[in-house]
């Protein structure tokens, strides 16, 4: 083997090397972003509650208090009861994101029970 085909092996030796630490670098980066942002986005469970919001926990239907008598509110909160898929991609713009908010479903309903319930806030109200 000469001197030039040593030099080439040592090349590309130094290539996978460089390539292998890029990659447990780059590895490493994802597993420290994944583990410091959390399992994803709150859920219901662990969104924060907006001090001043009132909650109702009511069966499929049912509309809470605090948007009965008002025609608009009362079309809002039917919307959002029924249509969850379509209000999970309208982002919210009222600045709720601070208490966990991800997008305009959650300015009015807090959370989804398995047996059907549905507990409402008030932010989508106000």
């Amino acid at each position: 083997m000469g001197k030039t085909q040593g030099a080439i092996s040592t090349r590309k030796r130094t290539r996978w090397f460089y390539f292998a630490v890029a990659g447990l670098v780059a590895g490493g980066m994802v597993a420290v972003f994944v583990g410091w942002s959390g399992s994803g986005p709150p859920t219901g469970a662990s969104r924060r509650r907006a001090p001043g919001d009132r909650y109702e926990t009511l069966r499929p239907g049912q509309l809470p208090t605090y948007a009965m008598g008002n025609a608009k509110a009362e079309e809002a909160y039917r919307y959002a009861a029924a249509n969850p898929e379509v209000l999970r991609h309208i982002p919210c713009y009222c600045g709720c994101g601070n208490i966990g908010h991800r997008h305009n479903g959650d300015c009015y309903v807090q959370e989804r029970y398995a047996d059907g319930r549905i507990e409402f806030t008030s932010h989508g109200a106000t």
